[in-house]
């Protein structure tokens, strides 16, 4: 080893005795390190060093980069040892068997699963270690708040990974020769047809957790060119937020969306990309108005969460129950308040603005990069202007924001480059304590960040942007009147997350990247 590494000029490895940082662990997957023979040792800033017993295997170097997002320092180790470690560390292969004996035949368990045919019974019994595994993979999921769980067939391994704060984190690889079995699984208990192989489908699972929870999963199935990726969005109403004042609003844009949401009618547009939270504000809204008084009425695509007191409706686009058309119904449902799913095309954004005209209060979503651009939006769908300025109280952008991890984040001092890349100034932060990434630890599963929080641009359409909405003002002048008018940009409203200590310069050029 010591001539190796004079040769290679690479250090030795010090494997250590006394435990590995469990984030560390957690960047490599264990299949990988068993195939490919590595372990992690440590981790400094962006650096990740890991014991290798073949320096001069690049290709391998190249891939843990390319996995684990870190700059990989090569240490020379024994090949016996690395496997003690990995051993040690990471637990036996025995497929899986760590994993799966964590969880208990009762700690799961399907809500109104029919029974299943009798050959289907018998072939899931034979295969029981798959049952544990799915069961596994959403409770571990569910526990690390995961939105989403993706299974993918390759030509050489099967790629779990989950949705976690909204990136992507592979976990580990069940063996290859269950990548039938584990689809099979999931489509019997969200009642897709099992020999169904070459066209996308599309269900349902209700599951109980061990501690009585209850949780929604949507599945999705797609044929790929090795096999059928599955995709389970996890619908968890327990963890959904629905108070207003805890989404991450800035004093002053809250009280201008509760201003809004109080009208007696008119229309109010949420705006942002899929997966920026819109419909959590939307629930939100609907949350607090939800009064036995009151008539709400919402079409959904689909339906996400259930509400006691709220009329919801899914679009089926396949039977002509689309957004317009639920609307027209609503509107012979005598309604308070509307919510429609989106605004897609023109029927819909004139059947919504003349509903908002006639007495009610419609709550919508729409897809623009910031508030003042849901006009030109709306006229680009051939709503006149006037309508437009008549009906519309009030956009609201917004993006999701990662939060620092509480238990591992660093203080740090910015230098002025730095800060002039979101527009600060030294002396903007003067007596504050401003963060940056820390290491990863167990309570952020190594990933740096926990939670999310939303930041938001609120445009209250006031008499003077009215007047400049019918005057068919440029877009880029009404944005300056808004602001002017005290109007926070996404991209304020997430440097103030940076100021006060919740999130990251590299976070906030991220969540509001302008193009």
């Amino acid at each position: 080893m010591k001539v190796l590494s004079r040769e290679y000029k690479i250090h030795l490895a010090e494997i250590p005795e006394d435990g590995v940082d469990p984030s560390v662990l957690q960047l490599v997957p264990a299949d990988f390190a068993r195939k490919n023979n590595v372990f992690p040792l440590k981790r400094k800033g962006r650096i990740l060093y890991v014991a290798v017993s073949d320096p001069t295997n690049i290709a391998v170097l190249d891939n843990l980069t390319f996995l684990t997002g870190h700059r990989v320092e090569p240490l020379l180790a024994p090949e016996d040892k690395i496997n003690a470690a990995i051993k040690k560390y990471y637990g036996e292969e025995d497929e899986l068997s760590e994993v799966l004996s964590a969880v208990g035949e009762d700690e799961i368990e399907v809500i109104e699963e029919k029974e299943e045919p009798e050959e289907v019974a018998l072939q899931l019994a034979e295969e029981a270690p798959v049952v544990k595994f799915v069961n596994a993979l959403i409770r571990d999921a569910v526990k690390k708040g995961a939105s989403d769980i993706h299974i993918e067939p390759f030509e050489k391994e099967i790629r779990v990974r989950m949705r976690i704060d909204g990136t992507l984190h592979r976990m580990e690889s069940p063996p290859m020769s269950w990548k039938n079995a584990i689809v099979s699984r999931i489509k019997i208990l969200s009642k897709l047809d099992i020999a169904e192989r070459r066209l996308p489908q599309d269900g349902h699972i209700k599951m109980k957790m061990a501690d009585g929870k209850t949780i929604d999963l949507r599945v999705s199935t797609l044929p790929t060119l090795f096999g059928e990726k599955v995709v389970m969005r996890i619908l968890d109403k327990g963890s959904l937020q629905l108070d207003l004042t805890k989404l991450g609003f800035e004093p002053d844009s809250l009280k201008k969306f509760e201003y809004a949401i109080t009208r007696p009618y008119g229309m109010i547009l949420v705006t942002g990309p899929t997966g920026s939270g819109k419909t959590t504000t939307l629930y939100s809204a609907l949350s607090k108005l939800n009064r036995p008084e009151v008539n709400i009425m919402t079409a959904e695509d689909p339906v996400e969460y259930d509400f006691p007191g709220i009329n919801q409706v899914n679009v089926r686009e396949e039977i002509g129950l689309n957004f317009a058309a639920a609307l027209r119904a609503f509107l012979r449902q005598d309604p308070d308040i509307i919510m429609v799913g989106e605004i897609r095309d023109e029927e819909t954004a004139s059947i919504a603005v003349k509903a908002a005209l006639t007495g009610h209060l419609v709550l919508s979503t729409l897809h623009t990069n910031d508030a003042p651009s849901t006009i030109a939006r709306l006229i680009d769908m051939g709503v006149p202007p006037y309508l437009i300025a008549d009906s519309l109280i009030l956009v609201l952008a917004q993006r999701l924001i990662r939060k620092l991890c509480p238990k591992c984040k660093k203080p740090f001092k910015p230098n002025p480059e730095r800060l002039k890349m979101v527009g600060l100034t030294p002396k903007d932060i003067e007596g504050y304590t401003v963060y940056t990434e820390g290491e990863g630890c167990v309570e952020c599963n190594g990933t740096r960040y926990k939670g999310r929080e939303g930041v938001y641009e609120v445009m209250l359409v006031t008499p003077t942007i009215r007047e400049m909405i019918l005057d068919e003002r440029p877009i880029h002048e009404i944005r300056e009147r808004a602001i002017e008018e005290g109007m926070l940009t996404l991209r304020e409203a997430a440097v103030l997350k940076f100021i006060q200590g919740k999130t990251s310069i590299e976070e906030v050029l991220r969540a509001t990247m302008e193009g």
